[in-house]
């Protein structure tokens, strides 16, 4: 085998983790005669449930602040060690005070209460207060990672993060405790997937991978990054305390992941999916201000594009694909894009008019370096619109790729955002593409970085990210050099 460990840090990251692992958990036949189409063994160990009961649960680390856990969250090694250390530098009286327990999710006692609507779970949206809330897995403890709320501040800036990584390790003994054993439990640990909010787990997200590369630099990453809603092309210089911050910080965390991953899918805030909104709005009906719903939509581009690290019978790893990807050796960041869901039958118009750009934000009349589609439910009229617009493409094999998968089942945990019908599996396209359009964003953020520099206004800013001026002006010159690895053609691109 060839087992992934997946990691997931930050709120968005989640939820969208949850909606993942709910879809997993769909593929799950419990009759001898159905044979399911991942092979489940690559993602799930036997673990242990609330109850203490053997059980399926997923390879995963889930980190957040303690307090976006739910029902989920527990005193860890963390808790006890900051409690321990009051105890030890406090010699006054210590009242201490229990917080009562968070009821039940609203999903959670419609499960167990079975209530159907038309022979199934009711399909109305529940209340979701956490991400937990919705979860149809069991996580064995050795996943849940909450971070204590009282050790820091989680946004207080990108050194903050890793010095917060290092005195949680520190405390917890993760990398030799809790990760160590997820990769001992494999048998042919191939490496990880991971999921990360840059705004609040950036700087931890870099020193976790530091980490984890110190020890296994023969191991391959896959990154889904999701980005902060702060847009460099469109900030003022002056407005520096809104901007500078998050901006910088997520050109931090793109540098690190260009370096650090094999290969890395930044993904646009919802707040900056103004450009798709009109294609979206086809096909769904979602706010964009709930991350239960963003996340769904997002959750299922990532699974059915990384569906063939799982299929059952499938030769493909992380490897293969950055390889694939990053033929060029200088295209580590590429976009993930895709339709959610597809009208029935689907035409070569439909197949270009809904698709969206979730890492750009931008057409798909780009010109290509290489791409791996993967499409959900086509029947066979939709395939042949489908082929005859992939012949249309410059690209071919091997440079482009497509796999054809069953429809992607929409458990009842999913929220109720398809416009024309309350679905229990949709057809839909998901694709990988490193392209040169890629260096448009990360001009943006390269000219920004390079302003903050030259002008020193926001030097305030910096120093509460535990930046100086000299690691601000080689972050620039490094994003420069990752423009570059996209060709020279890159102000062309922005104005097709």
């Amino acid at each position: 085998m060839r087992e992934i460990i997946y990691i997931q840090a930050g709120s968005f990251a989640n939820y969208a983790g949850t909606h993942f692992w709910n879809t997993q958990e769909s593929y799950f036949t419990y009759d001898d005669n159905d044979e399911p189409i991942v092979n489940h063994d690559l993602s799930f160990d036997e673990g242990r449930s609330p109850q203490n009961q053997p059980t399926l649960c997923p390879r995963l680390l889930a980190f957040d602040q303690k307090s976006n856990f739910g029902t989920l969250a527990k005193a860890s090694q963390a808790d006890t060690a900051t409690d321990a250390s009051l105890d030890t530098t406090w010699r006054g009286r210590v009242v201490r005070e229990t917080q009562d327990p968070i009821p039940q999710s609203e999903y959670h006692t419609r499960l167990e209460g079975e209530i159907e609507e038309q022979g199934g779970l009711e399909r109305t949206d529940p209340i979701i207060r956490y991400w937990s809330d919705y979860s149809r897995v069991f996580l064995d403890p050795k996943s849940i990672q909450p971070i204590p709320d009282a050790l820091e501040n989680i946004e207080a800036g990108w050194s903050v993060g890793q010095d917060l990584f290092r005195r949680y390790n520190e405390d917890t003994e993760l990398m030799e405790g809790a990760f160590r054993l997820l990769v001992e439990n494999c048998d042919n640990f191939q490496g990880l997937q991971m999921m990360h909010d840059t705004s609040t787990f950036g700087g931890f997200s870099h020193a976790f991978l530091t980490s984890f590369r110190d020890e296994f630099l023969k191991a391959s990453t896959l990154n889904f990054s999701f980005l902060s809603g702060a847009d460099p092309n469109h900030a003022g210089i002056d407005n520096v305390s809104e901007c500078t911050f998050t901006i910088v910080n997520d050109a931090l965390c793109l540098q690190s992941l260009h370096q650090l991953s094999d290969i890395t899918f930044p993904i646009l805030n919802p707040s900056r999916w103004s450009t798709l909104e009109s294609n979206l709005s086809q096909v769904l009906a979602y706010d964009k201000n709930s991350l239960y719903h963003t996340s769904a939509v997002i959750s299922s581009l990532v699974e059915t594009a990384t569906l063939p690290l799982r299929l059952k019978g499938s030769r493909e790893d992380i490897a293969m694909i950055a390889d694939h990807l990053n033929w060029r050796k200088c295209s580590r960041l590429g976009q993930l894009g895709g339709i959610v869901s597809l009208p029935f039958p689907a035409t070569e118009a439909a197949f270009t008019d809904l698709y969206c750009n979730f890492s750009t934000g931008l057409s798909n009349k780009h010109s290509v370096f290489a791409k791996r589609n993967v499409t959900r439910g086509l029947q066979d009229q939709d395939l042949v619109a489908f082929d005859a617009l992939c012949d249309l493409s410059s690209l071919q094999e091997p440079l482009m790729s497509s796999i054809h998968a069953p429809a992607y089942p929409v458990p009842t945990s999913f929220p109720s955002i398809f416009r024309y019908t309350k679905a229990t599996s949709t057809r839909m396209t998901s694709s990988l593409v490193t392209t040169p359009s890629t260096s448009i964003p990360l001009t943006g953020y390269a000219r920004f970085v390079e302003q903050t520099v030259r002008t020193r206004r926001s030097d305030g800013v910096l120093m509460s990210m535990g930046l100086e001026s000299d690691d601000v002006k080689e972050l620039a010159v490094a994003l420069w050099e990752i423009v570059d690895g996209y060709g020279n053609d890159r102000m062309n691109e922005g104005n097709d």
